[in-house]
């Protein structure tokens, strides 16, 4: 029986990175289309990706993708070309070998045992190069592809070179260059494609980002597109659509991949052969090879669509920046609840929302990598109504808390919730619309991760400040208050007992031949004759007792009472608790301790000191009595 989701639905899980992508979000989309048309949950594991490269933050992302169990997935679709995280995807892939036997789809690479969904990378990247060299008569074609080893990368350049041998035109060393599939190379491509001293023709680039990389830098150099130089991408991104020059480029239909993907995952419940699909990309002829003029009606509808966009855009940073502000004050999880309260209308289309935490978030004996078994949903947004501050604990397989349950196929996206590589928990979302299905907001997330990540530290600098006083007030050898703390608490009770007129009653006591012990037997065993006297004052405390070891051999007590018969209670069991000691320790050497007390309503002119004054006096009597007592008893 399949737990995920609590529906006992057969659920497809997504494994993608760089979540904010436009690809990663039309897979989403079109996966949740088709899993939803066929009755199928689907769960979606993505991350930001590793920005800066930190070792440490990249486990903090790739933990997402540990977070389910295989096993109870009845199909997996793989993004394997969004990773920014190469351990990442090496840890699914691993996963995957090992453990996995429901149907695999693997999207644009090519993996063993998977069915294959592919872009016939040579015909659609040839077609881009025949349409330059026939319609537009360049001849001088540089090419700049992608990472060095990666299989688009060289698929795609093995088509450029196909095409310029078929038309019989040459292709220097210097017409061929690495990206990186972003936007980082555009001034180190040109430079090399400039060494020789001449402008190409044109640049064809193997995905649209390096593409606009390249036009900036050209533009930088007073060098026009497409005037001086044509430039085309891949991929058909929204973004080169509304980009000026609008990029020339192929269009895979990303959407519609994602549901072949479901579609074959559904068509091989039962039949665990595997088979791949090519499909092809469209041709987008654009402005930056020529082919569109400025005003064409679908450029400048998106080019209306993106202002749009950038209002929204602005606004939402703006929204986040100012929900980060209220965060920052947050010390406690349950303040987290009504500040999402405010800002979450700002996420498009959700339907659902959980903030899903470790079940020992808030220990700090424990090394938070990783999820534990079980989770808690402490943050609760259902059917876009808050459920307030709530702990839903689940098991982590389940993905989600059963009070959220539904017969209805599910969708939920989960995304890590960490600093560097220490593991809070996840965001989880479900979107009223599968449009909306892979549509996450980095700084959302980041401030997120802030306020759990400053809640944790303010909690262990309490806890250390907490220590702290302990270890300034405490005596640590007999457990029992030392100076500092008996002066500060002890005051209050004398103040609290002044004000009230209640009886107080201040006992000052001495240990008696501490001396001759550490002496004779040694400071350890000093130091154990001390604390029998701490436990015996720790075993006659009554209500409101402060006890205190103030230095040395010297002890001081304050406690409320009624009258003096509570007091002489009180020293019968002191000095029964230290003859109980002196029989059982069989120690070579008897504890004793002389005492006195100051008992009463302190009056105007009273301090403590001057309580303490007084029983110190009576003590010092008393323990010249004892001693002459004792040694008589000896002679």
């Amino acid at each position: 029986v399949k737990t995920m989701f609590h529906n006992n639905r057969k659920t497809i899980a997504i494994f993608s990175c760089n979540s904010h992508g436009e690809y990663q979000r039309e897979i989403c989309t079109g996966a949740a289309i088709q899993a939803e048309k066929l009755g199928y949950n689907l769960a979606i594991f993505t991350c930001y990706g590793n920005y800066g490269q930190s070792t440490l933050y990249a486990q903090g992302e790739k933990d997402i993708f540990s977070l389910p169990d295989y096993d109870e997935f009845s199909g997996i679709i793989v993004a394997g070309d969004s990773f920014s995280i190469d351990e990442a995807i090496g840890n699914v892939l691993e996963t995957l070998r090992e453990k996995v036997k429901c149907p695999i789809v693997s999207l644009q690479q090519r993996m063993a045992g998977a069915n294959n969904l592919l872009v016939d990378n040579m015909i659609s990247m040839g077609g881009m190069i025949r349409h330059l060299i026939e319609c537009h008569g360049v001849k001088d074609i540089a090419f700049m592809t992608g990472r060095k080893g990666h299989p688009d990368a060289e698929e795609r350049l093995v088509a450029f070179y196909q095409i310029m041998e078929e038309y019989h035109l040459p292709v220097s060393e210097h017409r061929v260059y690495y990206g990186d599939f972003w936007k980082n190379e555009g001034k180190a491509a040109c430079d090399w494609f400039m060494e020789e001293g001449k402008c190409p023709d044109a640049i064809v680039c193997a995905n649209d980002y390096m593409a606009m990389a390249v036009i900036d830098e050209l533009y930088k150099r007073n060098l026009s597109v497409p005037q001086d130089v044509i430039v085309t991408g891949y991929d058909g991104i929204k973004s080169g659509m509304i980009y000026s020059p609008s990029v020339t480029t192929v269009r895979v239909d990303f959407t519609d991949m994602a549901k072949k993907a479901v579609t074959l995952i559904d068509k091989h419940q039962n039949d665990p052969s595997v088979e791949d699909i090519y499909v092809t990309a469209e041709l987008k002829a654009r402005e930056s090879c020529g082919c569109l003029a400025d005003n064409h009606s679908s450029i400048v509808y998106y080019r209306c669509m993106n202002h749009d966009n950038i209002v929204n855009h602005d606004n939402l940073e703006m929204q986040f920046c100012f929900m980060n502000i209220r965060l920052g004050r947050v010390e406690k999880i349950e303040e987290i609840n009504p500040i999402i309260q405010m800002y979450i209308y700002n996420i498009e289309g959700f339907k659902n929302y959980l903030i899903c935490l470790r079940d020992d978030i808030m220990m700090d004996d424990k090394n938070p990598h990783g999820y534990t078994d079980q989770m808690e949903a402490r943050i609760v947004f259902h059917n876009r109504e808050n459920r307030g501050n709530v702990s839903y604990e689940f098991d982590r397989r389940q993905l989600i808390p059963k009070e959220l349950a539904s017969d209805e196929p599910q969708c939920y996206v989960f995304s890590p919730l960490h600093f560097q590589d220490e593991c809070y928990g996840y965001e989880a979302y479900a979107y009223e619309s599968p449009e909306n299905a892979g549509k996450l907001y980095m700084r959302w997330s980041m401030a997120i991760d802030d306020v759990i990540m400053n809640i944790l530290v303010k909690s262990k600098m309490k806890r250390a400040i907490d220590e702290l006083e302990i270890m300034y007030i405490q005596d640590v050898m007999t457990g029992l208050f030392n100076r500092r703390g008996f002066e500060k608490y002890a005051r209050i009770q004398f103040m609290n007992a002044r004000a009230r007129d209640s009886v107080v009653c201040v006992i000052g006591i001495d240990m008696d031949g501490l001396k001759p012990i550490n002496d004779i037997y040694g400071h350890h065993e000093g130091d154990s004759a001390l604390r029998a006297v701490g436990y015996a004052i720790q075993e006659a405390a009554i209500s409101g007792q402060i006890g205190a070891r103030i230095g040395g051999d010297e002890f001081e007590v304050l406690f409320p009472c009624q009258d003096e018969e509570d007091v002489k209670n009180w020293v019968r069991v002191f000095e029964r608790s230290l003859a109980n000691y002196n029989k059982k320790s069989h120690k070579p050497y008897e504890v004793y301790a002389s005492l006195g007390y100051k008992m009463g309503i302190p009056g105007a002119g009273d301090t403590l000191e001057s309580y303490m004054r007084e029983s110190d006096d009576i003590m010092y009597h008393n323990k010249v009595a004892n001693k002459m007592k004792r040694n008589q008893t000896l002679r």
